[in-house]
């Protein structure tokens, strides 16, 4: 059985371990940039595009009914390609969800926005827990998994703030936007230096 893990050992084996801190920064562009769009979605729509309520309820709806599915695939992705390559796709696929939303300023648009969000909505943390398994192991995975979710919580805290400010200070939420594109970009590119899964 090996040592009991208690919660101060567990933390302690996990902060030492770099690949989790790795984790913890790429979880954080996703806290901050899905949460922008999600947060800014309904507002944007109606205040600044137009769109009456109950359109852009339809299209929030169409968004969440895609997002059902989303876990599962992206998992079996993440299993696929690796961690790596599956967090690279993912976050290039809510990067390219924001930007169609801040640019491409029609129902169409928005709709097509929606449903690849919807896809990729939870690709991240279902990938994060199963890379954070692999980089601590299944003994210490829960420990690792809630250390990097403080790092989604921070960005999920801080989105909403810098993107609001953005809003205000522009008058435009599509830069709100173009942050969040940027931001899951970030996210992207910064998931190459997780380690590659050992066989």
């Amino acid at each position: 059985g090996g040592p009991k893990v208690t919660l101060f050992s567990a933390f302690r084996d996990i902060v030492v371990e770099p690949e989790i801190w790795k984790l913890g920064c790429v979880y954080f562009m996703y806290g901050f940039s899905y949460i922008i769009y999600l947060t800014f979605f309904v507002a944007y729509l109606t205040k600044e595009i137009g769109v009456v309520p109950v359109a852009a309820g339809k299209i929030f709806a169409v968004l969440g009914i895609f997002s059902i599915f989303c876990g599962v695939v992206w998992g079996g992705i993440s299993d696929v390609l690796g961690r790596r390559y599956g967090s690279l796709l993912a976050y290039i696929t809510l990067a390219l969800s924001y930007v169609l939303f801040a640019f491409w300023k029609d129902t169409a648009g928005f709709y097509i926005s929606a449903v690849i969000f919807g896809i990729a909505a939870w690709s991240i943390p279902t990938i994060m827990a199963a890379a954070s398994g692999d980089a601590v192991g299944g003994r210490l995975a829960p420990a690792g998994l809630g250390f990097i979710t403080l790092f989604f919580g921070i960005g999920q805290a801080l989105g909403p703030v810098i993107g609001g400010w953005l809003k205000d200070s522009t008058g435009t939420f599509t830069n709100a936007f173009l942050l969040a594109t940027i931001v899951s970009l970030i996210g992207g590119f910064g998931s190459l230096i997780l380690k590659k899964r050992t066989k």
